[in-house]
Formats: C-alpha cells, sequence, structure tokens
C-alpha cells in the first residue's frame, strides 16, 4: 500500500482544482496511471463540470463492487455529483473542506447515491 499522505495537502478551488482534477493527480500517483480519458470535459471549471458529469460517467464502465482504482461517483440530496477513488476499501477525494480518506459506512451517510466505475485506462484492449 502506498501512502497517500503526499495527497492530503491538496486545495480545493472550484476553477482550478476540484474533485476530478483531484483523482486524476491520485491515480497518478497510486497507480501510475492516467485517468484523464475518463474525464474528457470534467477539468475545466466545476461550474462546466456539473453540466456534462453524466454524459461522461456513462463512457466508463459501470460496475457492482469497487476495487482499488475504481471510480466512485457520488450525488447528494441536492442532485450535485462529486468523485473520488477507491483506495484500500476507502474513498479517496477532495471537498472544499480538504481532502479525506473515509470509508465507504461514511460515505454512504452523506451521499444518497453511490455509484462505481472502471476508468476507460482499465478497459483498453491492449496493442
Amino acid at each position: 500500500m502506498k501512502s497517500i499522505d503526499a495527497l492530503l495537502d491538496r486545495k480545493y478551488d472550484p476553477e482550478k482544482y476540484h474533485c476530478v482534477h483531484f483523482l486524476i493527480e491520485a491515480a497518478q500517483y497510486l497507480f501510475n496511471q492516467d485517468y484523464s480519458d475518463s474525464f474528457i470535459g470534467l477539468t475545466t471549471s466545476l461550474h462546466e463540470t456539473l453540466r456534462t458529469s453524466r454524459h461522461t460517467a456513462t463512457r466508463n464502465r459501470q460496475i457492482r463492487e469497487p476495487v482499488d482504482g475504481t471510480i466512485v461517483l457520488m450525488t447528494n440530496i441536492n442532485q450535485s455529483s462529486h468523485v473520488g477513488l477507491f483506495y484500500c476499501g476507502r474513498v479517496l477525494h477532495l471537498t472544499e473542506m480538504g481532502a479525506h480518506f473515509l470509508p465507504l459506512i461514511t460515505i454512504k451517510r452523506f451521499y444518497k447515491r453511490i455509484r462505481y466505475y472502471e476508468p476507460i485506462t482499465h478497459s483498453k484492449e491492449p496493442g
């Protein structure tokens, strides 16, 4: 297990560095994988991102249970979308309050709908 300590000091900025940016950086750091293709159109301002999240999520293959590296798409009671990265049985994500590394049971208290997606990098055929 690689330590997440290097990611915990990230600061949320809705225009320049939000949950999608954080997830992409975390996947690169933890798995040496570029998840950018899983989020085409979602790395701009958060206000623009919210408009395209449903379309982009459908590009990734939905799975039933998360494994390390799974994209966790969360929807809160206000229908606002948020993403995190599943790692070591927890969800690593960035909010206005900073980086969090929480068990699924805690995440389920805050979000009414949680879906799991395999990133595009995992579903590409070699060669």
